[in-house]
Formats: structure tokens, C-alpha cells, sequence
């Protein structure tokens, strides 16, 4: 019997509606003969509730402790789908991610998966149950709760889909499908209907919000393709694989990261800012050096912008480094990333480089090569940005 893993975001397990939705939607599933794992997200913005109670008490709380709270969130979501489904006549029971063997590293609020040891899970399918797992976590070896970052459910769909083997594993979400671009901001983004790990990957990590950057990596090691879908049902939208089976543009899509700062130093300064870098643990998503002196973009600190679901960016940057950059030269920013067969082009990021200008957008740094280039500007200017890279390399 086939063996599918869903995956199904904050969202769409937000109420009881949704939630009796998701359970008729697996139900359907397993009536074609199906074995179904699904993985839940915590519902609606619980988890920003729980970061903010625990912030009540001090800015910065302890990271084990804040673990073993934000993960009640998808225990909640996961056993209520489980009483939803067992309630319409589809026998289900939920586990945690400990429970499910998903076993990681000792780092908290940001942990890597070592292994998986699908036991339980083997063990349920075979008795015919639907398996409903909370995702966004695990255990350590040290026998610690531990979480896996901003959209680890991903993660943790693609992790027990290469455990067991599945023969697909859907990424479910509020969107239908991967676009050319955010189509909430870009009104002529069209559907990709397949696109490359390695694209995917690098849109995620510069932006593309529908998936987390670490799952599609994990996908690629282990050979899982993803199909990304709309929750409330439909066709799957966008296929995640090797290489796509037919003709790609030589742009494929583009991103937008917000909430950034740009770093700027003196050559002779930028061994220090980057042992500070380094130091203080700062996610640095783009390093430029040059005779000039040094660039880097890093991510903003937590409170530089709105939370989202499951984003705990305790390890991202907390202040400006004290060596050689100072608050002044911390700009705002944001990055605009785009790819594909002819993204790293010198000919396109002059093209993009010239517009950008045209239309009266500084660009902060620049780096291209290989099948992407990113852009930074001003973070006021970076949907702006967007939109100009849109209609030329896409739309033109």
C-alpha cells in the first residue's frame, strides 16, 4: 500500500471548520487506499500567542523552556484533527515529534534532524490508523524538547517521508501553487508547475515564504519530490524535483526577503565585524568583500518586524556589531533574488541593475552567479524593486 505524507500549515487547521475539512480531505485519501501521515502546524498565530506570554516575563527567555511551550501548539492542532477524523468514522491517533523517533540535535528553537526512527508510526499504518504527527519538532540526544526553526513543520513532512519511503509527500497551504513571484504583491505572477530544488531552495531562503529552505535541501538528499497544493483542495500546483520534465524560461521566479539589515565597513575593519558576526550568532544571508570594505546582509532582530507562525529568530541577529559598523551604517534593506538558467548572468544583472536605477532604486549590494542573483535595496524600496524585476525578466 502507497504511503502519503501531508503536511498542512497554521491556516488550515486554525478553527473546528478547517479542521473537519482536513479530516474529510484525508478521509478521501484513505478511502482510494492510501496509508496517510499527515503533519500539522500549530493553529491560526498560537504559537506568536505563546512567544508573547513568555516575553511578558522577560525579553529574553530561557530557549529549552521556550521550546517545551511553543510545541503545545501543534499538540493541540495535532490531537484535535486526530478527534476530528476519529469522529467521522476514520480511525487516527497523534504523536508528538518524540514520539515518532524524530531525533536531533541539542540546539533549541533551531534544531537539526540527525534521524528519524518511524517505528511507531510503521507500526500504526499497519493497523490501519492515519497517523497525525505535530510537526515543528523533536527530541535531542540529550532527551530535550527541541524545535526546528521558522516552518520546521516542512521539515518535518519531508523528514518522514524519506523515513518511510513515501511515495509522495504535499506540502498544503493557503496558496495553490509556487509563483513566478508573490502573487500578493505581484498581481501578473503566473503558476510554476514544476521548479528544481536548487531554485526552490534559494527562492525560500530569500523570501518565497511556501516553503522553508531546509526542507527542499532535505528534500534533494534524500530524493523526495514535493507537491505543493492548496489546502482546501484542488489539484496540486507545483511539482519540487530534480529538474523539471519540460522547457524552463530562463527565469524561473523571484522572491522578495524584507526585514534585513546592510552592514557596511571598512576593509581593514572586516575581520573584526565578522568574528562579531560569528560571535553573537548573527544569520548572515549575504557577505560581499571587496577593496572597498565589507557588505553584509544580515537578518533584522526579532522585533524589527511583525512575528509570523513558527518564526523564532532568536539566533538571528540581536545587535549590530560593535567592531567597525555602527548603528548609522546599519541600513534597513531588503533583497530581491531571482532564478534560473540565466539569473547569474552578467547580461542580466546589468539589465536588472539598469532598471532598477531607471526607476530611481539605489541598489546596496549585488551578487550573482550560477543559476541566481540577488539584489539589495533600501528596505522602502524592495516590493518596488520587485515589481520592476517582475515585469522585466519575467514578463518581457
Amino acid at each position: 500500500m502507497s504511503v502519503i505524507v501531508q503536511k498542512y500549515g497554521g491556516t488550515s487547521v486554525q478553527d473546528h471548520e478547517r479542521l473537519l475539512t482536513v479530516a474529510r480531505r484525508v478521509t478521501a485519501l484513505k478511502a482510494e487506499g492510501h496509508d496517510v501521515v499527515v503533519v500539522v502546524s500549530a493553529m491560526g498565530s498560537s504559537t506568536d500567542g505563546l512567544l508573547r506570554e513568555a516575553r511578558r516575563f522577560t525579553p529574553t527567555p530561557s530557549q529549552r523552556e521556550v521550546d517545551m511551550l511553543i510545541t503545545a501548539g501543534e499538540r493541540i492542532s495535532m490531537s484535535l484533527l486526530a478527534i476530528a477524523l476519529n469522529s467521522i468514522g476514520t480511525p487516527a491517533v497523534s504523536f508528538t515529534g518524540s514520539q515518532v523517533g524524530i531525533i536531533t540535535d541539542t540546539r533549541h528553537t533551531d534544531a537539526r534532524i540527525l534521524e528519524v526512527r518511524p517505528h511507531r508510526v510503521v507500526s500504526e499504518l499497519e493497523k490501519g490508523n492515519v497517523v497525525v504527527v505535530g510537526g515543528f519538532q523533536g527530541v535531542s540526544i540529550e532527551k530535550d524538547v527541541t524545535t526546528l526553526g521558522r516552518g520546521g513543520s516542512d521539515t518535518t513532512a519531508v523528514a518522514l517521508a524519506a523515513a518511510l519511503e513515501a511515495d509522495r509527500c504535499e506540502i498544503l497551504t493557503d496558496v495553490e501553487a509556487v509563483h513566478t513571484a508573490d502573487p500578493r504583491i505581484i498581481s501578473e505572477a503566473a503558476t510554476i508547475e514544476e521548479i528544481a530544488w536548487d531554485d526552490m531552495a534559494e527562492l525560500a531562503k530569500f523570501g518565497a515564504r511556501i516553503m522553508k529552505e531546509d526542507a527542499v535541501r532535505f528534500a534533494k538528499r534524500n530524493g523526495i519530490q514535493l507537491h505543493i497544493g492548496s489546502s482546501s483542495g484542488g489539484a496540486l500546483g507545483t511539482i519540487v524535483l530534480e529538474k523539471p520534465t519540460h522547457a524552463e524560461p530562463p527565469i524561473v521566479g523571484l522572491s522578495l526577503l524584507e526585514g534585513l539589515r546592510t552592514i557596511s565597513c571598512p576593509a581593514a575593519d572586516s575581520a573584526d565585524v565578522c568574528d562579531d558576526l560569528t560571535a553573537n550568532e548573527v544569520e548572515t544571508v549575504l557577505t560581499v568583500l571587496g577593496p572597498d570594505g565589507l557588505t553584509a546582509i544580515v537578518h533584522a532582530p526579532p522585533d524589527a518586524g511583525p512575528g509570523c507562525e513558527e518564526e523564532l529568530p532568536t539566533r538571528s541577529v540581536g545587535q549590530v556589531p560593535r567592531s567597525g559598523a555602527s548603528n548609522d551604517r546599519a541600513e534597513r534593506s531588503s533583497a530581491v533574488c531571482a532564478v534560473g538558467r540565466a539569473a547569474g548572468s552578467p547580461a542580466t544583472i546589468s539589465r536588472l541593475s539598469r532598471a532598477l536605477r531607471d526607476n530611481g532604486i539605489d541598489i546596496n549590494a549585488a551578487v550573482s552567479g550560477g543559476r541566481s542573483v540577488k539584489v539589495v535595496v533600501p528596505a522602502n524600496s524592495g516590493r518596488a524593486a520587485l515589481r520592476v524585476a517582475h515585469a522585466l525578466l519575467i514578463e518581457a
